[in-house]
Order: C-alpha cells, then sequence, then structure tokens
C-alpha cells in the first residue's frame, strides 16, 4: 500500500509547466483515528494508512547540505499523524483533503499527492484494500483564487465568532505543559510561567515533577509542569507557547531531543483544532503522565475531550506494566506574581 503515483506531479501537463518533478514520498504511515459514518467506528476507531508525495526543488538542499532548504519529512509525519488522530470525519475524502492542504501548507512544496487507506473498512465482502487519492498543486489554488478569498472571508468572521464565543466553548481556561532538561531547568519553567502570564493570563500553577525522558536519543530527565491559563483562541496560545520558548532559546536541532524549554498546548475545554501548528487537544496527552498527574493537581474534576476523565487516564496509564510514574520534586514553581523577575 505504497500508493506511488504515475508520471509527473498534478495540477500541470506532463510537460512540466513550471511544476518541479523532483519529489519527497512518505510511505505506509500507520496512524488509529476515529473516523468514518459507523457508530462503531467512532467509538473503537481502526488504523488508517496514509502514503504522501510531495513535488518540490530539492537542488537548493543538495547543494548546500541545508535541511531548511527541503522539507523535513519527521515533521511532516509528525503533522500528518495529529490529523489523521484528531477530530473525527465521516469521508476519507475529507481526511484526504485536509492531509494534502497540511503538506501545501510547506512552502517550498509545489504539489502534493496523498492516499488515505482504509484497510478494516465495515465492508460485508472480501476486499484488500479502500483507498481516496487526492492530488493538489499551488496552481489548482490559483484557479479558484475567488473561492479562496471567499473561504478566507468565511474563516475570518468564524475566527471572530471563536473569539466572541470562546469562553462559552473552552470553560475559562486552556492546559499548558512544560518541561526543561538542559542547564536551570527550574529558571527555564519560572520564565515560561511569566511569559505565560504576560501574554494570556495564568491561573494556577502545578507541582514541579522530574520525569524520565520519552523517546530520541539519550538525555538527562526532565523537570515537568501544568499551568492553566485563560482561554483564547489556538493561535493566541501557540502565539503565547513559542514566545516562551523562544525567550528561553530553545532550539529544534535533534527531533525528541534536550530541549531548554518545551510549552505544548494541551487543552482548551472541548476546542478541537485540526490546525497542523496546534492540534487540539493535543494528539498524545492521554498517553502522557508527566502531563496527567500535575494536570489532575490543579484540576481534579478534569476532562479530555475525546477521551474522558483525566483521573481515569492517570489510573489506565500506571496500570501498565513497566509504567515509571512522575516523581514529584520538593522545588514547587510559584504562583506568577511571587516570580522573581525584573517585572516583578
Amino acid at each position: 500500500m505504497t500508493g506511488q503515483p504515475a508520471g509527473g506531479p498534478p495540477g500541470r501537463d506532463r510537460s512540466g509547466g513550471g511544476v518541479h518533478h523532483d519529489r519527497i514520498t512518505l510511505a505506509g504511515l500507520r496512524v488509529h483515528g476515529r473516523h468514518g459514518v459507523l457508530p462503531a467506528e467512532r467509538e473503537l476507531g481502526q488504523f488508517f494508512v496514509i502514503d504522501a508525495t510531495l513535488w518540490l526543488d530539492t537542488g537548493p538542499a543538495a547543494a548546500t547540505d541545508d535541511l531548511s532548504l527541503t522539507v523535513h519529512y519527521g515533521e511532516l509525519a509528525e503533522a500528518l499523524a495529529g490529523i489523521v488522530a484528531g477530530e473525527p470525519v465521516d469521508l476519507l475524502e475529507t481526511l484526504a483533503h485536509r492531509l494534502v492542504q497540511a503538506c501545501l501548507a510547506q512552502p517550498l512544496v509545489s504539489a502534493a499527492e496523498v492516499t488515505v487507506h482504509k484497510p478494516a473498512a465495515p465492508i460485508s465482502v472480501p476486499f484488500a484494500d479502500v483507498a481516496v487519492t487526492v492530488a493538489r498543486s499551488r496552481h489548482d489554488q490559483e484557479l479558484h483564487g475567488q473561492e479562496s478569498q471567499d473561504r478566507e472571508l468565511r474563516d475570518r468572521e468564524l475566527h471572530a465568532q471563536e473569539g466572541r464565543h470562546i469562553q462559552e466553548h473552552t470553560h475559562g481556561h486552556a492546559v499548558v505543559a512544560i518541561g526543561s532538561n538542559i542547564g536551570d531547568r527550574l529558571g527555564f519553567l519560572r520564565g515560561a510561567v511569566r511569559e505565560l502570564d504576560a501574554r494570556l493570563g495564568v491561573l494556577a500553577v502545578s507541582p514541579v515533577y522530574e520525569t524520565d525522558p520519552v523517546g530520541g536519543p539519550e538525555q538527562d530527565d526532565y523537570l515537568n509542569a501544568v499551568v492553566l491559563v485563560a482561554a483564547a483562541p489556538p493561535g493566541e496560545l501557540l502565539a503565547a507557547a513559542r514566545a516562551a520558548e523562544q525567550a528561553a532559546a530553545r532550539e529544534r536541532t535533534v527531533r525528541w531531543g534536550p530541549r531548554t524549554l518545551d510549552v505544548d498546548i494541551i487543552a482548551c475545554g472541548d476546542l478541537r483544532s485540526d490546525d497542523p501548528d496546534i492540534l487540539l487537544p493535543h494528539p498524545r496527552a492521554q498517553d502522557r503522565l508527566f502531563v496527567c498527574v500535575p494536570w489532575l493537581d490543579v484540576d481534579p474534576g478534569a476532562t479530555l475531550v475525546g477521551h474522558g476523565r483525566v483521573a481515569d487516564l492517570v489510573a489506565a496509564l500506571s496500570a501498565v506494566p513497566g509504567a515509571v510514574a512522575p516523581r514529584r520534586t520538593s522545588h514547587g514553581l510559584l504562583t506568577p506574581h511571587d516570580l522573581p523577575g525584573p517585572e516583578r
């Protein structure tokens, strides 16, 4: 089920017409999702397999050996997986369109093709596979410029409505996880709280836990905490998170590698976002004790949309053989107004 495309890129004739013929293919990405029209599909979910091909000019990256001049396929895989594991849809066509748009969001990509396989589809007769393939190019988008402008106007109105009604949908707060395992770990966490308070308003801060690193290369243990901040639209939450990381000189050089500061938006009430830059709720929050345990400290009745009570998640994760519980430290994070800093 590699779904390798034939011929040239989508959106132009096979003579090229300005679209690059270099391509990067990500095949066989297997992700659990809950897409489909049947209640059982939404409740139990199933695995989907994704193939994605991106057309771009790889010459500049080849000449300079510079990752920033091509597509980081590891980050792309994580973005696509987040969409599949995120908000359920009825149709494979809808899912495939969301995935191809995420591919075209890569600034260097001129065209993309995505195939969504549903090998466990509820079909009553024997079959090998069912799949939907969607191909789009920037040229397609140019041909539908007016439609895009209309859609942008509708999106602006939706964002305005989101801003007006954010309290109704988010119960007044968002959940932010912070972590550090380089240098002055506690200092970086305190700096994150100050930055989040300045931009969003901090409502509560959990105790600090020390946790073993999950995934990535061998590295030191993390200090982790959870912060509740005032509810805000996803774009504002993301901007605050990135600002806090930038203030701590966060560098993204090694995937899942050590870091001065990691700031993840976990949830904002029952708000959902399938934007690849900020998936809500966080697609892996339900699997992370170092998120769920401190979250319970500041909100004992917390629920994670789509997954239920956080207390139940902690119980289930703790019962897994070999599970390592986060270790509560004696450090503690002070409330924002008690934290040392030039503005306090």
